[in-house]
């Protein structure tokens, strides 16, 4: 057998446990970049002079989709207005602000160089919060159709029409 893919060579062993611990740091920097990206994006996109309709379900049937509101959520909170993207998407307001706790998450990790096991934190919540999401995402899509059909008939601060 050749030597160099030989698994139980000690020093092979190590470059893979040196190449494992380059592989989370490097996905952490990739995740800190794409939503320290994504901000700059969402904080710019305002002031673009055309701005392109992003919902082809709108387009297609005139009603909102359930993440409709979710892109001017983003935008609003990038620009530090909370209340506003509350107002257009407030699971937008909720992933924007989750993306940056994980921000805070992953820079400790880098400053301790001990990563978080994910996998086992997302094994015991990761479908909770995915059934919970997608409930919020499709009451509050209801609740945006029944606003074209009957009109505001709750006192939620949601920007209708879309």
């Amino acid at each position: 057998m050749n030597a160099q893919f030989d698994l139980t060579d000690s020093s092979n062993l190590s470059a893979k446990k040196r190449m494992g611990k380059a592989s989370w740091k490097v996905g952490r920097i990739l995740y800190l970049a794409l939503v320290l990206v994504g901000t700059i994006v969402a904080y710019f996109l305002p002031s673009l002079p055309y701005q392109p309709p992003l919902c082809l379900f709108k387009l297609m049937t005139g009603f909102p989709c359930a993440g409709c509101g979710m892109t001017r959520a983003f935008e609003a909170a990038a620009r530090g207005r909370f209340r506003e993207a509350f107002e257009w998407h407030p699971i937008g307001l909720m992933l924007f602000v989750a993306a940056w706790l994980g921000v805070v998450v992953v820079v400790y990790e880098l400053l301790t160089n001990k990563p978080f096991d994910w996998d086992r934190w997302l094994q015991r919540w990761g479908i909770v919060i995915a059934w919970s999401l997608f409930v919020a995402l499709l009451a509050l899509w209801l609740l945006r159709l029944s606003y074209y059909r009957f009109g505001q008939w709750l006192p939620l601060p949601l920007k209708v029409p879309l």
